[in-house]
């Protein structure tokens, strides 16, 4: 019979790979000139296309303002391009350049070579197993922040 763990020492788990993980993947894409914020903006726009920084913010989960800086140093480094939104003129509707989704698409080759690395340790069941269980703690949570 496996050893009893308080959900502090789950969470303490948890939060402890989380952070290595974060850790090794910001090393991966700033060895490809990206960061992990950039990178996430960048694949969510090749992903879903063109939309204004509010929508792309709360497909983040991320606040407006860090998004706007974020959109703004990818304009800088002509990675994105910003428009008038015809439908809200307060909105700009973000679109990736062709250097964008080239970064994009790098972008998702890291993530894809780096999340291999860590959790390819792991045979297929238990990963079914790991995603099941984060589901569960992630619609819990959900349903907390609803009340």
């Amino acid at each position: 019979m496996a050893n009893a763990v308080s959900p502090v020492e789950a969470g303490q788990a948890y939060m402890e790979l989380h952070h290595q993980a974060h850790k090794i993947m910001e090393r991966a894409m700033s060895a490809e000139g990206l960061s992990v914020g950039r990178a996430k903006v960048l694949m969510r726009l090749a992903a879903h296309g063109p939309m204004n920084q509010a929508t792309l913010a709360g497909l983040l989960g991320f606040a407006p303002r860090s998004v706007t800086e974020t959109v703004d140093g990818l304009e800088r480094d002509g990675l994105v391009t910003r428009a008038d939104d015809p439908h809200d003129r307060r909105a700009r509707i973000v679109q990736l350049t062709p250097a964008g989704q080239e970064s994009a698409e790098l972008a998702a080759t890291v993530r894809t070579k780096v999340m291999g690395e860590i959790f390819g340790v792991l045979p297929p069941a238990q990963r079914v197993q790991l995603v099941s269980l984060l589901g569960t703690v992630r619609t819990n949570l959900a349903q907390g922040e609803s009340d």
